[in-house]
């Protein structure tokens, strides 16, 4: 007996330690050899004669890795079905915002219409574009991101072909017409907001964003360079005819690749389900504007986004008046070293989001990560406009390259304080992008009226410069003190 009890004990498994719980596991093995529940059987090379080794290990945990971070779930909805899309819709948007600024200069001829008629022309858009902001967050978090950008492209596709008949009419319908493409353009943005912050994880959200805003920034350089072309050999109005007309392919790619609601909610649900089951429960309830308002960190997404808009509208408007006044160029070239700025911009974009991305995924936080990149965003461009400010700047061969750099770091901050907004309420990404652009665009209007004072009164952009790079500096301080990654709770 004694014997054969022995020979029993030899041919027990043993246990080995080999994470939580293994250690218990190699004590308590039960006498039947088989394993306990949480245990998992791994089989080895045989020792000895007749003999075979077996290990336990305690079974992997369901939840996420910790590196996901809060509310990252593995798999999920594609971003490349969100996000090129998006850059496609984004592109035309500002291909049909653009577009006004060179078509002005031939239809003023043609009606005679005087400078300020043109300016208040050009500024209709920005009346349109700021009075949606909020409601296209508002409708975007209701309906979804997909129906109110497909609404979207409609909209202001149908009011830019419209344009030239607007025109025909008289002033009033004109500046009628050019606040409607503003209206409808104003909900795009926060429907990009809304479906990424709702449908892509945290450590992939910022590259879906740099995508996307890569296409919305180089529907500048398309628009720039198509404008001249168009005007010259079809006259002014062909530039809106073609512009609306590309509505129609790029409303059918939206609708044909883009996912609709209830697909994503089930894309959502089951990423969720597989990444931790405790998680797979019901989409967190919509943060209501006021428990928005009383966030630190919203208000550190105001300001950064003030100042932002407020040095992006006067690049948008003064860079080809700057390089035609300060050396003078005529107007071509002034055009073409004004679309170089902009072509790093939308590169830049892009590199930006995929930056950030790898940085969380290495370990480091994402409120770290958001503010080192918008912080260096603003600190970078304000570095640069004090040197073009400067007389060392005042040479073409030194101002071209250092717009460039602006621009290019600038692009960092759709990383920072854009992503940020889907950090800290993504049930409620488009509510909050609306009320944060609402804010940026009233300060584009600002900025382009008192940048034309200015340079009226004092014939250069020195002082527009300095204020600008003074502003980012204030910005970024706080950025730097209040941005956070919390999520808002909702209740």
């Amino acid at each position: 007996l004694a014997a054969k009890r022995r020979a029993a004990l030899s041919r027990r498994p043993r246990a080995e330690a080999t994470g939580k719980g293994g250690a218990a596991a190699a004590r308590n093995l039960p006498r039947n050899g088989r394993a306990p529940p949480n245990v998992r059987l791994l089989r080895g090379r045989p020792r000895g004669r007749g003999e075979e080794t077996r290990r336990f290990c305690p079974a992997r945990a369901s939840s996420a890795s910790p590196a996901e971070g809060e509310g990252a779930v593995r798999g999920g909805p594609s971003i490349f079905a969100i996000a090129l899309p998006t850059a496609c819709c984004l592109l035309l948007c500002n291909m049909c915002r653009i577009c006004m600024s060179t078509a002005v200069l031939q239809a003023s001829a043609e009606f005679g219409w005087s400078d300020t008629m043109s300016g208040l022309i050009q500024s209709a858009f920005l009346w349109g574009y700021m009075a949606t902001q909020l409601l296209g967050g508002i409708l975007a978090d209701a309906f979804g991101g997909k129906v109110v950008m497909a609404f979207s492209v409609a909209w202001f596709s149908v009011a830019t072909a419209l344009t030239p008949a607007a025109a025909a009419l008289g002033q009033a319908p004109l500046l009628l017409m050019r606040a409607l493409v503003g209206i409808g353009e104003g909900v795009a943005l926060p429907s990009m907001n809304n479906l990424i912050g709702k449908n892509v994880r945290t450590d992939r959200r910022a590259t879906a964003l740099g995508m996307s805003f890569g296409g919305f920034h180089s529907g500048n350089i398309v628009g720039l360079l198509l404008s001249p072309f168009l005007i010259s050999n079809y006259g002014w109005r062909s530039l809106f005819y073609l512009f609306g007309i590309l509505g129609v392919p790029v409303l059918l790619l939206w609708q044909g690749v883009v996912p609709d609601a209830q697909t994503l909610a089930a894309q959502r649900g089951e990423a969720a389900a597989g990444a931790s089951g405790a998680k797979g429960g019901p989409a967190a309830a919509a943060i209501p504007i006021p428990k928005l308002l009383a966030s630190p960190s919203v208000w550190a997404i105001f300001v950064a986004n003030f100042v932002n808009h407020w040095g992006y509208f006067i690049y948008l408007s003064w860079l080809p008046t700057y390089f035609n006044r300060q050396f003078s160029l005529d107007i071509a070239k002034s055009s073409i070293f004004s679309l170089l700025p902009w072509l790093v911009m939308a590169i830049c974009s892009s590199l930006s989001g995929i930056l950030a991305d790898f940085l969380i995924t290495r370990g480091m936080r994402v409120k770290t990560v958001r503010k080192v990149l918008q912080c260096s965003s603003f600190l970078g461009t304000a570095a640069t406009l004090l040197i073009i400010s400067h007389p060392v700047g005042n040479r073409l061969e030194i101002a071209v390259p250092l717009f460039m750099i602006a621009l290019g770091v600038k692009a960092l901050g759709q990383a920072g304080f854009v992503a940020n907004m889907s950090d800290i309420a993504a049930q409620s990404a488009g509510k909050l992008f609306g009320l944060s652009n609402t804010i940026g665009s009233f300060a584009g209007i600002l900025s382009v009226t008192i940048s034309g004072y200015i340079l009226e009164k004092t014939g250069s952009f020195t002082t527009v410069f300095q204020m600008t790079a003074a502003m980012y500096v204030a910005a970024a301080l706080v950025w730097f003190l209040l941005c956070n990654d919390k999520s808002i709770p909702s209740e």
